[in-house]
């Protein structure tokens, strides 16, 4: 048998073909493989805005200027992007029925409440534009069962209530998608408002009227979360995960910014389920007030500060130079209170569409609104 031939490292040279078309492929020739689809997140990132820009600019118009929308609409056809895919929407249609948001109060304050009632009617109103259906399931007893509220057979929870660490683990084991509302969990999406700036603008505006002495009405926090918000006057902490920690932090900030020590302020907390107990608790600091003394008050929200004004009508000898409320629930604008604004109703549209969207966490603005108060 004749050795085999050693391998050549020339080409074999083959008869020239015939000129293709410029605008046709080579005979022979693979055609390249098909440009992946952009998501979403590829568009926000090329246009250096967020998720929910690009999402609002085709399933919600009305949430963004028409001069904005067009612009995403146009760079985003450019790129190759024409909004989200209808096969994917419609499966991910067919596998949700319902939303459950996981409230840390009972039925009846979730119901009555005005800021509480805002929310729900966007969780509600998204729902609706969805097809979907909710799921209310309130705190049933002294602790938040989260265990429990994590059996239901709804497809995607919202939790609106406060996560302390002994709650994360089962926030993190959640089988289902999942966002919080007004609290946080390191890697967990979550739904909020600058509730640091707000109160801090809160105090400001009442430090601006010269009051000789000044009352906080304040949510409840435990000794470790007073301990580490007194601190916070040197130096900024990270977020809390509690409401009433980012506001107390906030009024602090504030009031050393102008030159008020935090030990100057009368802090009096009130069980953020019970607002209207903070006029008789404003009450007790009435014989310690001499005549001619300008009073401001600062509260963590409209219903406790409207119940301050209730008290602080009788106080004929009592100077009162501001009173500040946080929310600017109806109640508010008709009593002239001044206040710091959050939109709930749109924390309730934004947490369903941060869970069922896959958006990242967000936090809404805030502003103070001055009125007679």
């Amino acid at each position: 048998m004749p050795p085999r031939a050693p391998k050549s490292s020339t080409v074999a040279k083959t008869a020239p073909t015939a000129p293709t078309a410029p605008d046709s492929p080579e005979a022979g020739t693979t055609p390249p493989p098909p440009r992946a689809r952009l998501t979403l997140s590829d568009v926000a990132a090329e246009l250096g805005v967020s998720r929910a820009t690009v999402s609002n600019a085709f399933n919600r118009p009305d949430q963004l200027s028409a001069s904005l929308r067009d612009e995403i609409l146009t760079r985003s056809r450019a790129l190759g992007y024409f909004g989200p895919d209808p096969a994917a929407r419609a499966l991910r249609r067919q596998s949700l029925r319902e939303v459950a948001v996981v409230y840390h109060h009972g039925l009846a304050f979730a119901l009555n409440d005005p800021l509480s009632v805002q929310f729900l009617q966007g969780v509600g109103a998204e729902l609706d534009a969805r097809g979907l259906s909710l799921q209310l399931i309130p705190k049933l007893g002294r602790d938040l069962e989260l265990s429990a509220a994590f059996q239901t057979r709804a497809d995607a929870l919202i939790v609106h209530a406060e996560i302390g660490p002994e709650l994360v683990p089962e926030v993190l084991a959640a089988r289902k998608r999942l966002v919080l509302v007004d609290t946080l969990v390191e890697g967990v999406a979550s739904v909020g408002v600058q509730d640091r700036q707000g109160a801090a603008m809160a105090m400001a505006h009442a430090l601006s009227r010269q009051p000789d002495r000044l009352v906080a009405l304040c949510f409840t926090l435990n000794d470790q979360q007073r301990s580490e918000v007194f601190r916070a006057g040197r130096k900024v902490p990270l977020r809390s995960a509690s409401v009433g920690a980012e506001r107390r932090t906030g009024m602090i900030q504030a009031a050393l910014a102008a030159g008020w020590p935090a030990g100057r302020i009368d802090w009096i907390e009130v069980e953020d389920q019970q607002p209207e107990l903070a006029g008789a608790r404003l009450s007790e600091l009435r014989a310690s007030m001499a005549p001619g003394t300008r009073l401001a008050v600062v509260a963590m929200t409209d219903r406790m500060a409207l119940a301050a004004l209730v008290e602080l009508a009788t106080w004929k000898e009592i100077e009162v130079v501001s009173v500040v409320g946080f929310d600017d629930v109806p109640a508010a604008a008709a009593a002239g209170l001044t206040t710091i604004r959050q939109d709930a109703r749109r924390k309730g549209e934004l947490a369903v569409q941060t869970v069922l969207d896959d958006l990242p966490s967000s936090d809404l603005p805030v502003e103070l609104v001055v009125r007679r108060t």
